[in-house]
């Protein structure tokens, strides 16, 4: 498998029969926040990208991942690749603790049906799979590695790691190249407000603008997570499939912990207006880790990945974002 890229006008006519020279990555989940980011990414390093999303959207093909007639019909329509990014997945934890069914269909079965397509069509991709830092659970031992055991406890975490431990049979019993991802918490411009930071910067914006009274209302403020920008998330996608070692799984964080509560009081700062805090039980999850800190260093050895982007210019970047956001600059969230 190559890893260089190579211009448009170079690419090989339709007809050829030899697989493509130059990186060219199918990315399932391409309409969804990071799918986005990823596919922009990409594009702007020089490969050649298809996308596929459940929305019908222009410049993605239409593919609903829980249906294996799709995924197969995705697959042939996409072409050979060099690589496929799988971030096809139901992501948000409460919407999967209310419909569990769901969660397990589109995360694990849509796993299953693409990694079965790509073996039906002889596929010469290597797989990303993007998992969740959610499947290790309460942490035994801090900062959590990649050996520290999958013990998922919620509806959604099950999924991922379920998903998780099959392709890692997959790798060991087939013929597929398979690269599993953990990423911990991460945000950036253009995340649904039903994440934690987006969710604050959202509000902090709606209470300057005029939109809402001088309150925001917050969840369980003594957690601490490990949050990384989205860039830096999509970077070290990037890095390990063209440098990752297949079979393996990356943790994908800052290692370093902050607390939700730091975390409000540091965008309250930023803030351009005086803002009171209330609880709100209906942000409390049923079952709530108190601190998850990753550790990078595989992914590092095996890439030279390192995070760049401070956490303060994540706070600042999601601000900004929500501001224009709600002022109408850049259309509605998603």
């Amino acid at each position: 498998m190559t890893t260089h890229s190579s211009p448009a006008s170079a690419l090989p006519p339709a007809s050829s029969l030899q697989p493509p020279t130059y990186p060219r990555a199918l990315v399932t989940g391409a309409s969804g926040f990071v799918g986005r980011i990823l596919c922009a990414y990409l594009k702007e390093r020089g490969w050649d990208v298809v996308g596929s999303g459940d929305l019908h959207q222009d410049g993605l093909i239409h593919c609903d991942v829980t249906d294996p007639g799709q995924v197969r019909a995705l697959i042939a329509t996409a072409g050979k690749c060099t690589h496929v990014f799988h971030l096809a997945a139901l992501t948000f934890v409460p919407q999967a603790n209310e419909r569990p069914g769901d969660a397990i269909n589109a995360n694990l079965m849509g796993t299953i049906h693409l990694t079965e397509a790509l073996r039906t069509h002889g596929a010469q991709a290597r797989l990303i799979y993007i998992g969740s830092a959610d499947a290790y659970g309460p942490p035994q031992s801090l900062p959590i590695d990649e050996n520290h055991p999958l013990n998922p406890q919620n509806p959604y975490a099950i999924s991922k790691a379920a998903a998780d431990h099959y392709c890692a049979f997959l790798s060991k019993s087939s013929g597929l190249e398979i690269i599993r991802m953990r990423p911990f918490n991460h945000s950036g411009p253009g995340q649904s407000d039903h994440f934690v930071l987006s969710s604050f910067a959202r509000q902090i914006a709606a209470i300057e603008c005029g939109q809402a009274p001088p309150v925001l209302r917050v969840g369980n403020l003594e957690a601490a997570r490990d949050f990384l920008h989205v860039q830096d998330v999509v970077r070290a996608y990037e890095l390990a499939a063209l440098k990752g070692h297949p079979g393996e799984a990356y943790n994908v964080c800052s290692g370093k912990a902050h607390r939700i509560q730091d975390v409000l009081d540091a965008m309250l700062e930023m803030a351009t207006v005086k803002i009171e805090v209330e609880p709100d039980p209906a942000r409390l999850r049923p079952v709530d880790v108190p601190r998850v800190e990753g550790a990078y260093l595989k992914l590092e050895s095996h890439t030279g990945w390192l995070p760049n982007i401070t956490f303060d210019t994540l706070l600042r970047d999601l601000l900004i974002d929500w501001r224009a956001r709600l002022a109408g600059a850049s259309g509605e969230p998603e």
